[in-house]
Order: structure tokens, then sequence, then C-alpha cells
């Protein structure tokens, strides 16, 4: 399914000109005058961030990914249920023993400087995703599988792609937005040109035309674009004259602009607002995807974590119900598995996550944690205290861990918040001596979680042995859809879950709030927006 939803905004202001205190009068949103798609004007879209740095794997954050997507565009197109459609290319074939695939691309695609789409081009995209460029500084991307080995051009329009072993998740990594077909203007940079967002030489039906750094850019319509995927509901050029992406980084910044007419859209309000929102008429869209729920991910090498039953104790010693209640509001669920409900072959393991206090101290009892003076559990002269680290890919981590500090505060373990920044958040991270850091994952398929959970991907539980990768494998290793999928992704779901390499706790959604003014953005499989279908009237 393509997620199409109506969005309604008001009048747009110049990005620069925002001076806003979040402090607006509600007001309630401008009536549509149009039913048609009608051409023209520029849509004002505010996002809490936009750092700097283009290269397209560092673009890869929801933030960049709302520009990114306008300007570069992928060989298919995964919509939100996660159909695979063509784009630039319009067709392929697998082999039988599923190592290699061939790609037939549009003969009618350009580049943004009047350059044709080819088959060396493409080919050579691929294996800077697929294997980086050592030369350039540029590493691989993590959302292309490991096994990927070469792409070869066999003709003008032909590219065939070579893995060292099958990978049923490989042709919808294509489709991941990073993942994008970049012109060798861009390509021929080195990594400090190639983060130039002024020299992304992309197909997409918008093109960059300005921007104040961290603070707003300005993008502008293709006339000549007329090559987009069956996927969106129109041909031929965008219907919006220009895009401003305007940084508003205080959530009630955001919304006051929005509600006092500055801006068009905005990108994620606090959940508390959602449902005001909706009864004053704005549309409030909760955008949902493929991947891992927001969660804890746990590593089960750290010393305070290296008992099964203190992770275990960690999972049911959290009420999700009541994150729910008092963080969000009904239009949020909680977390059943390690990947989302809305992905496909989840699994319902909310019996083994079900919120029992009791069964949690017993649990760390039995790991030799009694409870000391205060309450906290002590064991060998050490307090089970846990940091609890705020996220700034994820808005609602500072309500949440407070909420979350109270109900593991109950059992005994004091999660001490520590706020972190864009730059921080990475270190921490990345650091293996973190035993338990919040975040959630997309993908447009399963066979991707290899690259958040192997050893020789992310690492995110930052295991030095191969316990989970012949269950990673087997996904990987199997075809969407299948009978055999669905087994070996039921067995993955299980065992982390099991044996608590996760702690899941809500399912996460992409939020983007408009009015009746403003029609049809269309958001993929990953809850990422396209506006080429937008328009006002």
């Amino acid at each position: 399914m393509t997620l199409t939803r109506s969005r309604t905004f008001a009048a747009a202001l110049a990005a620069g000109a925002l001076l806003l205190s979040g402090c607006a009068a509600s007001a309630a949103p401008a009536e549509g005058s149009s039913t048609e798609p009608v051409s023209g004007g520029t849509l004002v879209h505010a996002l809490p961030a936009l750092d700097a740095g283009w290269q397209q794997q560092a673009a890869n954050n929801w933030y960049k990914s709302q520009v990114w997507a306008q300007l570069v565009e992928t060989l298919v197109y995964v919509d939100a249920d996660g159909t695979v459609h063509p784009w630039l290319a319009e067709s392929w074939e697998q082999s039988d023993d599923g190592l290699v695939y061939t790609f037939h691309l549009r003969d009618d695609v350009t580049f943004s400087d009047g350059t044709a789409l080819t088959a060396e081009t493409v080919a050579r995209n691929l294996d800077v995703l697929g294997l980086g460029d050592v030369d350039q500084g540029i590493a691989r991307s993590p959302m292309i599988p490991l096994e990927y080995v070469a792409a070869e051009a066999v003709d003008a329009l032909t590219v065939e792609v070579t893995l060292s072993s099958p990978n049923g998740g490989f042709l919808p990594s294509l489709g991941f937005f990073a993942a994008g077909i970049l012109g060798d203007a861009t390509l021929d940079l080195p990594l400090e040109g190639q983060s130039d967002i002024a020299n992304v030489v992309g197909t997409g039906p918008f093109v960059f035309e300005s921007e104040e750094a961290e603070r707003s850019i300005d993008l502008v319509r293709r006339d000549d674009y007329d090559w987009a995927s069956d996927a969106f509901e129109h041909e031929g050029a965008a219907y919006l004259d220009g895009i401003t992406f305007t940084v508003l980084s205080e959530d009630g910044a955001r919304l006051g602009a929005l509600e006092s007419n500055q801006i068009d859209s905005l990108h994620y309000v606090q959940p508390s607002e959602e449902e005001r929102l909706e009864a004053d008429g704005w549309n409030v869209v909760h955008a949902p995807y493929f991947g891992t729920p927001i969660n804890f991910v746990l590593r089960p090498e750290t010393a305070i974590l290296s008992d099964e039953r203190v992770r275990q104790a960690l999972q049911i010693g959290i009420d999700r119900q009541e994150l729910v209640d008092t963080v969000y509001n009904a239009a949020w669920k909680p977390a059943t598995s390690s990947i989302q409900q809305a992905s496909p072959g989840w699994v319902d393991l909310s019996e083994q996550l079900a919120y029992d206090p009791d069964g949690a101290a017993h649990l760390l009892e039995d790991a030799g944690w009694e409870e000391g003076a205060d309450g906290i559990r002590e064991k060998d002269g050490e307090r089970l205290v846990l940091p609890g680290y705020t996220s700034p890919n994820l808005n609602t981590t500072p309500q949440l861990l407070e909420l979350i500090a109270q109900q593991l505060r109950e059992i005994g373990v004091d999660l001490e918040i520590t706020q972190t920044d864009a730059s921080t958040y990475g270190e921490i991270f990345a650091s293996a001596e973190t035993p338990l850091i919040p975040t959630a994952n997309t993908f447009l398929d399963p066979a991707t979680l290899r690259q958040y959970w192997g050893v020789d991907a992310t690492n995110q539980f930052k295991l030095t042995s191969d316990v989970l990768e012949p269950l990673l494998a087997d996904v990987a290793q199997t075809t969407a859809s299948t009978a055999e999928r669905d087994e070996a992704l039921r067995i993955l779901q299980e065992t982390t879950v099991s044996e608590a390499y996760t702690v899941p706790l809500v399912d996460n959604y992409q939020v983007y709030v408009t009015g009746e003014q403003v029609h049809g953005l269309t958001t993929n499989a990953v809850g990422r927006p396209y506006f080429y279908d937008t328009w006002k009237g």
C-alpha cells in the first residue's frame, strides 16, 4: 500500500523570517478550495534539525532524508505495504541460484546536470554503496547486504549485480532512500565535496536552489521531470513550484508556526498535542514503518548485564501500557516483539513481555542482586545502576526515560538519565562499554536486521561471538512472504526476546501534521515523505 494522505497547510513565509515563540494562539486550518490537483506554490515544511554533511551515507537520518528523497531516486520504490515497484529500473530478473540480479534501466532519465542515466553510472553507484570508496574516504552503506560483490554494466541500459550468497532483502534494499543513484559529477568528488548539498546531482523531481547551513534549504521543481514510479499518482513534473525545509528545533515553535499560518507542514509534535490537533481539524498522520520499535538495545557482554536474568528482569519490569497512556496516546501501541507490528513477519510476543514486577524482582534476587537500604539492589558491593541516555533521534525519550526510571526503581534498578546530542549519542552508542541505549531502526526487508545486529556489521548488541549469525543468515537467505522466511523470522524474534538482547518499549511512528489545504503527501515503507504528488489548493 502506498500511504497517501491529505495534508493542510497555511500560507508560507520565508524560512529566514520565522521568529517564533511557540506560543501562538490555536487557529483552525484553512479550508481547502480545490478537489483536483493544481500546480504552483511553495510548501514550507518544518523539521527539528538539519545536520551538516550530505554525502549519501551521512544523509541517513529522519530529518535529512526528507530533503534527500526529493533530490535523489532509487532503482525501485517500496510502498507502505512492502510492494516493490519499478522506478529507475523498469524491470529486473533474478537468477535461479539467487546470486545474480539483472536490472533494465529506463531510457528516458536524466540527472539534474543534464547527463543521461546509464548502466555505467548505476554500476558505479552500486559499487560505492555496496563496497565503499576507499580513495574518496567513503564507507560502504549499512543498508546494502554484506553479500554484495560487484555490479557490471552489460550494455548501455543493463546492469548485472552479483552476490556471494542469496539475500532475500537485496532487491528491497535498493529502494532505501539512501541507496540513491547519483550523477558522475557527484561521485567524482572527494568526501568533502560530496558532503555539500549544492553538489548533489540526482534524478529527482526537485533540485537544490539554496541553503542557510543547518537552518533552511530551498528546492525548486525540475520542469523536465517525467519518470515517476507507478507507485505515485501522476506523471510529469511535480505540482509544487518548490519546497522550503526550515529548522525549528523546539516542538512548541514548530507547532506555533503551523497554527499561526507561518508554515505549511511539520514533522513531529509531542504526542500530548496530537489529539487536540485532530479535534481542531488539523490532519495528524501517524506513518507506520517497517523496522524495530523504540527499544533498549542491551549489551550482554557488559559486566552488569552479563546475567540473562537481569536483562529479562528489565523486560518485564517495564509497564508498556503505562508508557503509552502517559507519554503517548491511543494512536500509539506498546511494543510486542523485537520488530514492529507493521513489519512483515511480525510475531506477537506480548505474553513474554507482560509487565510483572514481582517476577522481575525474583529474577534479580536469583541473580544475586539484593535490595539495599534505599531500595536499589546491590551485589558484591556494586549498586544496580544503569545509564539512561536520551536519543536525539527519538524526541520522546526524555519523558519516556523519566517514567521508565520510576518503574525500574520499583524493582530495585536505578536508571540514571543523561541528555545526549547528535555527536555524543553516536559515540555512546558505538561504545561496547555502554550497557544499554535507546534506538529504533527502519528496514525495507527484515533481512536488513543482519546489518543492524550482525557481528560484522553495526553490531548493536556489541557481541564478540556469532551466536545470532545463523539466525540472521536464515532470514537473509529466505524469500519474503514465504513460509520459510516467516519461520526464520519467528525464531529470530523469539530468540532476541527470550534471551533478552532487547527491551522493546513502544511501536514507533513518524508523525506529520498539516491542514486541509495541502494534499497528496506520500510516505513509503519506512515512513519517509515524498512531495512529488503534493499540491496546495
